[in-house]
């Protein structure tokens, strides 16, 4: 099953949208209140809303209300990122096509077939005063933004609705088909960006294993290098959280914390979609069979706009659902439903917001009982002294008899659901007696030493694969080998670039030297060098390092020598070093690099001072900071796309303590001093200070400011 973190992540970044530009005007709003929280003029909202800007760029933004710091943030988000932003709700309205043209055609009809936008309207509609109020503001934000912005211009939304931001929240929902999924509904071509990597990382140790007493949380999303943003909000209404939103969506944190309390996510692999086989008994009037009934499927039409070189095209498709969900044409002629957990519902900002309002782990496991975001791992540490992880998601219960892995018969009432499981059921440890607790995208059975859930004593369905990976292990082995642990341990652990697997390989390679020949040894005096090399090497994959240049270069070649495989390879890698870079003696950093290029300016060519030698490896190699790599333009270096995108440490005391940073910097304007300004930090293995306390923030202050005020 294909893992959701990077699936969740590529769907927004792995290709910007652009072309024609037809404007998108939404209809007039016709809400002005949301129960019994009144809908305020942007211009009243913005008096008593102030942004302060340190000196990193983050915004801290402070207001009476909840929904005031919501439109405060979001306004500060635009000014960092609006173009980005736009494309995300772009894409998730199902309207890339008329911006991108024919090669989104497929997307924008399967977005349709979801319902993404009659969901997210009635979703709206339906929510809690306090839910309309958030939506309001994101969209008064939005808006405000665009009024004060004349020179930014919008790739296709000139005005925003409150009920797009819960359009956003169901990129949870998408991200969540799965690879096996799509490819029994006929979709693995739409959908084929959600493959890639399996890594995120996330860690709660508890008061005996902290040095200070006091819990910690390490958060460390592994999602495209650009796709995180770092915000705090401060509501005298009680919303006073600060962490990181991600891919231009979402108006509060999805990992981060309060003062008391924080949490972190990562993707898990529970099967929350079926696929229903439909007993159709007439294709043209839509009558199927349910039991003893004869339904009638539901049948839409709807316009789809395209691009194309002499202006935009709208066409004309007809979609089709039963009672199960959209429907889709399969194999020999039948009809397939697809059913997704919680589409319709939603439900994710509410949860999100009520996780950012927890107190204690009573609160919190509260906030997190719906289980509306739908696929997730979470962690929580907090000043209460608890420490706690529930592998989690909006998991289906179904009946044990039937094979869930393939299409199940849409007529046969027992393939029904049975609604979901509780909170109560779900696999999670709490205060364990190792002291911590970790995550990396495994199985829950390898959450810590000892304490872990048992794997049957659940349903086989309930897990997508019984993994415990790489840096999982690596975790495990880093905490576990430390009585105590400190704040800056935390933070030097967050980096750590160990190899695992070198100490055997290298093993190997003296093993093989030591059989060879004296004559074979005289006459390879490069290779004894490469040897000594490796000895004398830390393990570690930094970017000074001639040994982990060696290593990382060996680790990805095969061997055809039988009797000497390891050294074949070193050689080999030497003789790749050498091929490219004119010599086998490097540092890693030569070819593993940090670079950012202007997408989002009028140049779309990488920025020559906007690159820098790099640490870490791909997520396979074990090593706790991740960097995951592509080639570009011809290069033979490889350049970070993916992984420590965003790396958080916190420490719960009285008043709590926080460091943070992300690989790039916080504006996606290459003209901004904050375009690029973490990524010296980043790559020397350091973090920034991430103020929490108001007292903290005014010293640290640069600008501060009322949304609409220019510099």
């Amino acid at each position: 099953m294909l893992n959701r973190t990077f699936r969740l992540a590529i769907i927004l970044s792995f290709l910007m949208v652009s072309g024609s530009c037809a404007a998108y005007d939404s209809e007039t709003r016709s809400v002005s209140q949301s129960g019994s929280y009144p809908r305020l003029d942007a211009h009243v909202l913005a008096e008593d809303v102030t942004i302060v800007r340190d000196e990193f760029g983050v915004p801290h933004v402070f207001g009476p209300t909840d929904a005031s710091v919501v439109f405060g943030a979001t306004y500060a988000r635009a000014e960092d990122e609006f173009h980005y932003m736009e494309q995300a709700y772009i894409k998730l309205l199902g309207r890339a096509a008329s911006v991108s043209g024919p090669d989104w055609l497929q997307w924008d009809i399967f977005l349709k077939k979801l319902e993404i936008e009659k969901h997210s309207r009635q979703e709206y509609l339906k929510a809690p005063p306090e839910i309309k109020a958030l939506c309001n503001a994101f969209a008064d934000g939005m808006n405000f933004f665009l009024k004060n912005r004349p020179d930014i211009k919008p790739k296709l939304i000139t005005h925003f609705e409150p009920w797009h931001a819960l359009v956003g929240y169901r990129l949870f929902h998408v991200s969540g088909i799965d690879g096996e999924t799509q490819k029994q509904i006929g979709e693995p071509d739409t959908l084929a960006a959600f493959s890639g990597y399996l890594a995120s990382t996330m860690w709660a140790i508890g008061p005996s294993k902290s040095a200070s007493g006091h819990p910690m949380l390490f958060i460390n999303p592994h999602i495209p290098l650009d796709a995180p943003y770092e915000m705090s909000l401060h509501s005298d209404e009680g919303l006073n959280v600060s962490g990181q939103l991600a891919y231009g969506i979402g108006l509060l944190p999805i990992s981060g914390h309060n003062g008391d309390m924080g949490w972190s996510i990562t993707a898990n692999d529970p099967d929350i979609n079926d696929v229903y086989e439909e007993k159709i008994i007439d294709r043209a009037s839509g009558l199927y069979r349910y039991g003893n009934q004869i339904l009638t499927t539901t049948k839409w039409t709807e316009k789809i706009a395209v691009a194309a070189p002499d202006g935009i095209r709208q066409h004309d498709y007809v979609f089709e659902k039963s009672r199960h969900g959209p429907l889709f044409d399969g194999p020999e002629g039948k009809r397939l439903a697809l059913r997704v957990a919680k589409l319709s519902a939603g439900g994710v900002l509410e949860q999100f917001f009520n996780m950012s309002k927890a107190r204690n782990l009573p609160e919190f496991k509260r906030a997190i009982a719906p289980m509306n975001v739908t696929y997730n791992n979470l962690i929580y540490a907090g000043q209460d002294g608890h420490i706690f992880y529930v592998y989690g998601g909006a998991i289906p219960v179904r009946n044990p008899e039937l094979d869930w892995s393939k299409p199940v018969d849409g007529s046969n009432p027992e393939t029904d659901w049975r609604g979901f499981f509780s909170l109560a059921d779900l696999p999670q440890i709490e205060d364990p007696t190792s002291g911590y607790l970790q995550n990396s995208n495994s199985s829950p059975f390898f959450t810590t030493d000892g304490s872990n859930p048992v794997k049957t004593d659940y349903p086989e369905y309930m897990f997508g694969s019984n993994r415990d990976t790489a840096i999982a292990k690596r975790s495990r082995q880093l905490i576990a080998s430390e009585e105590e642990i400190s704040l800056e341990q935390l933070s030097r652990f967050a980096f750590d670039t160990y190899l695992p697997t070198a100490a055997a390989e290298i093993a190997e390679l003296n093993a093989e030297w030591a059989q060879s020949s004296p004559n074979k040894k005289k006459a390879e005096p490069k290779l004894r060098q490469m040897l000594n090399i490796l000895n004398d090497w830390d393990r570690r994959a930094n970017a000074d390092s001639i040994g982990a240049a060696l290593y990382v270069t060996m680790f990805h070649i095969r061997s055809d020598d039988s009797a000497y495989p390891t050294i074949y390879r070193l050689r080999k890698a030497a003789a790749l070093l050498e091929k490219y870079y004119g010599d086998w003696r490097i540092p890693y950093g030569h070819f593993n690099r940090l670079r950012r290029s202007d997408h989002y300016g009028n140049s779309r060519e990488p920025l020559s001072q906007h690159d820098l030698p790099a640490p870490g490896t791909p997520f396979y190699m074990g090593a706790i900071m991740t960097f995951n790599t592509q080639t570009e333009d011809g290069s033979s270096k490889s350049y970070g796309n993916h992984g420590h995108s965003y790396v958080s440490v916190v420490e719960f005391a009285s008043k709590v303590k926080a460091q943070s940073v992300m690989a790039y910097g916080q504006s996606r304007n290459s003209k901004s001093v904050h375009y690029f300004d973490q990524a010296r930090l980043y790559t020397q293995q350091l973090l920034k200070p991430a103020w929490f306390d108001k007292k903290d923030i005014t010293k640290a202050a640069v600008r501060s400011y009322r949304p609409g005020e220019t510099e």
